[in-house]
């Protein structure tokens, strides 16, 4: 896996898009191929250091699916890799993307886009693990997903 540079994370910030490497092959995802994929609702929990618990209501679309819609079959992957601007990085195992209404690339919250780095916001991507009741294996400000053997 290769650490993704700053200036090429600042493009992807900037442009709303994230990069998908797998298999040799990289694709870059905007807000129009997510909705393309299929938008969906669902709720999760919010719970920060700084904040009680709080359940949200989230719109985006299940990493399976945008794996599925770009053919990336998971059965040579260990895992994948999420990163975000902050250089902060989240490993997701392919049971726990695969489990259905579990993983989700989401860049709404409560019918509001999730706004920007320089504006006090999470986005415009968020990954969230529906199953982690604590939020701590969220990726804010997401620009990469890395397919890893």
């Amino acid at each position: 896996m290769n650490q993704p540079n700053i200036e090429e994370q600042k493009k992807l910030l900037e442009n709303s898009e994230i990069l998908l490497l797998a298999n040799q092959q990289e694709y870059l995802i905007g807000l129009n191929d997510l909705m393309v994929i299929g938008e969906e609702e669902f709720t999760s929990v919010l719970d920060t250091s700084s904040t009680n618990p709080t359940n949200h209501k989230y719109t985006g679309v299940q990493l399976k699916n945008i794996l599925s819609h770009y053919q990336i079959d998971l059965d040579e992957s260990s895992a994948l890799v999420l990163s975000g601007m902050d250089n902060y990085s989240v490993a997701y195992t392919t049971e726990e993307i695969l489990k259905n209404n579990n993983v989700y690339i989401v860049f709404k919250e409560d019918g509001n886009y999730l706004g920007s780095k320089e504006n006090g916001g999470r986005g415009p991507y968020e990954s969230i693990v529906v199953a982690d009741d604590f939020s701590n294996r969220r990726c804010k400000w997401l620009t990469r997903i890395e397919c890893v053997k």
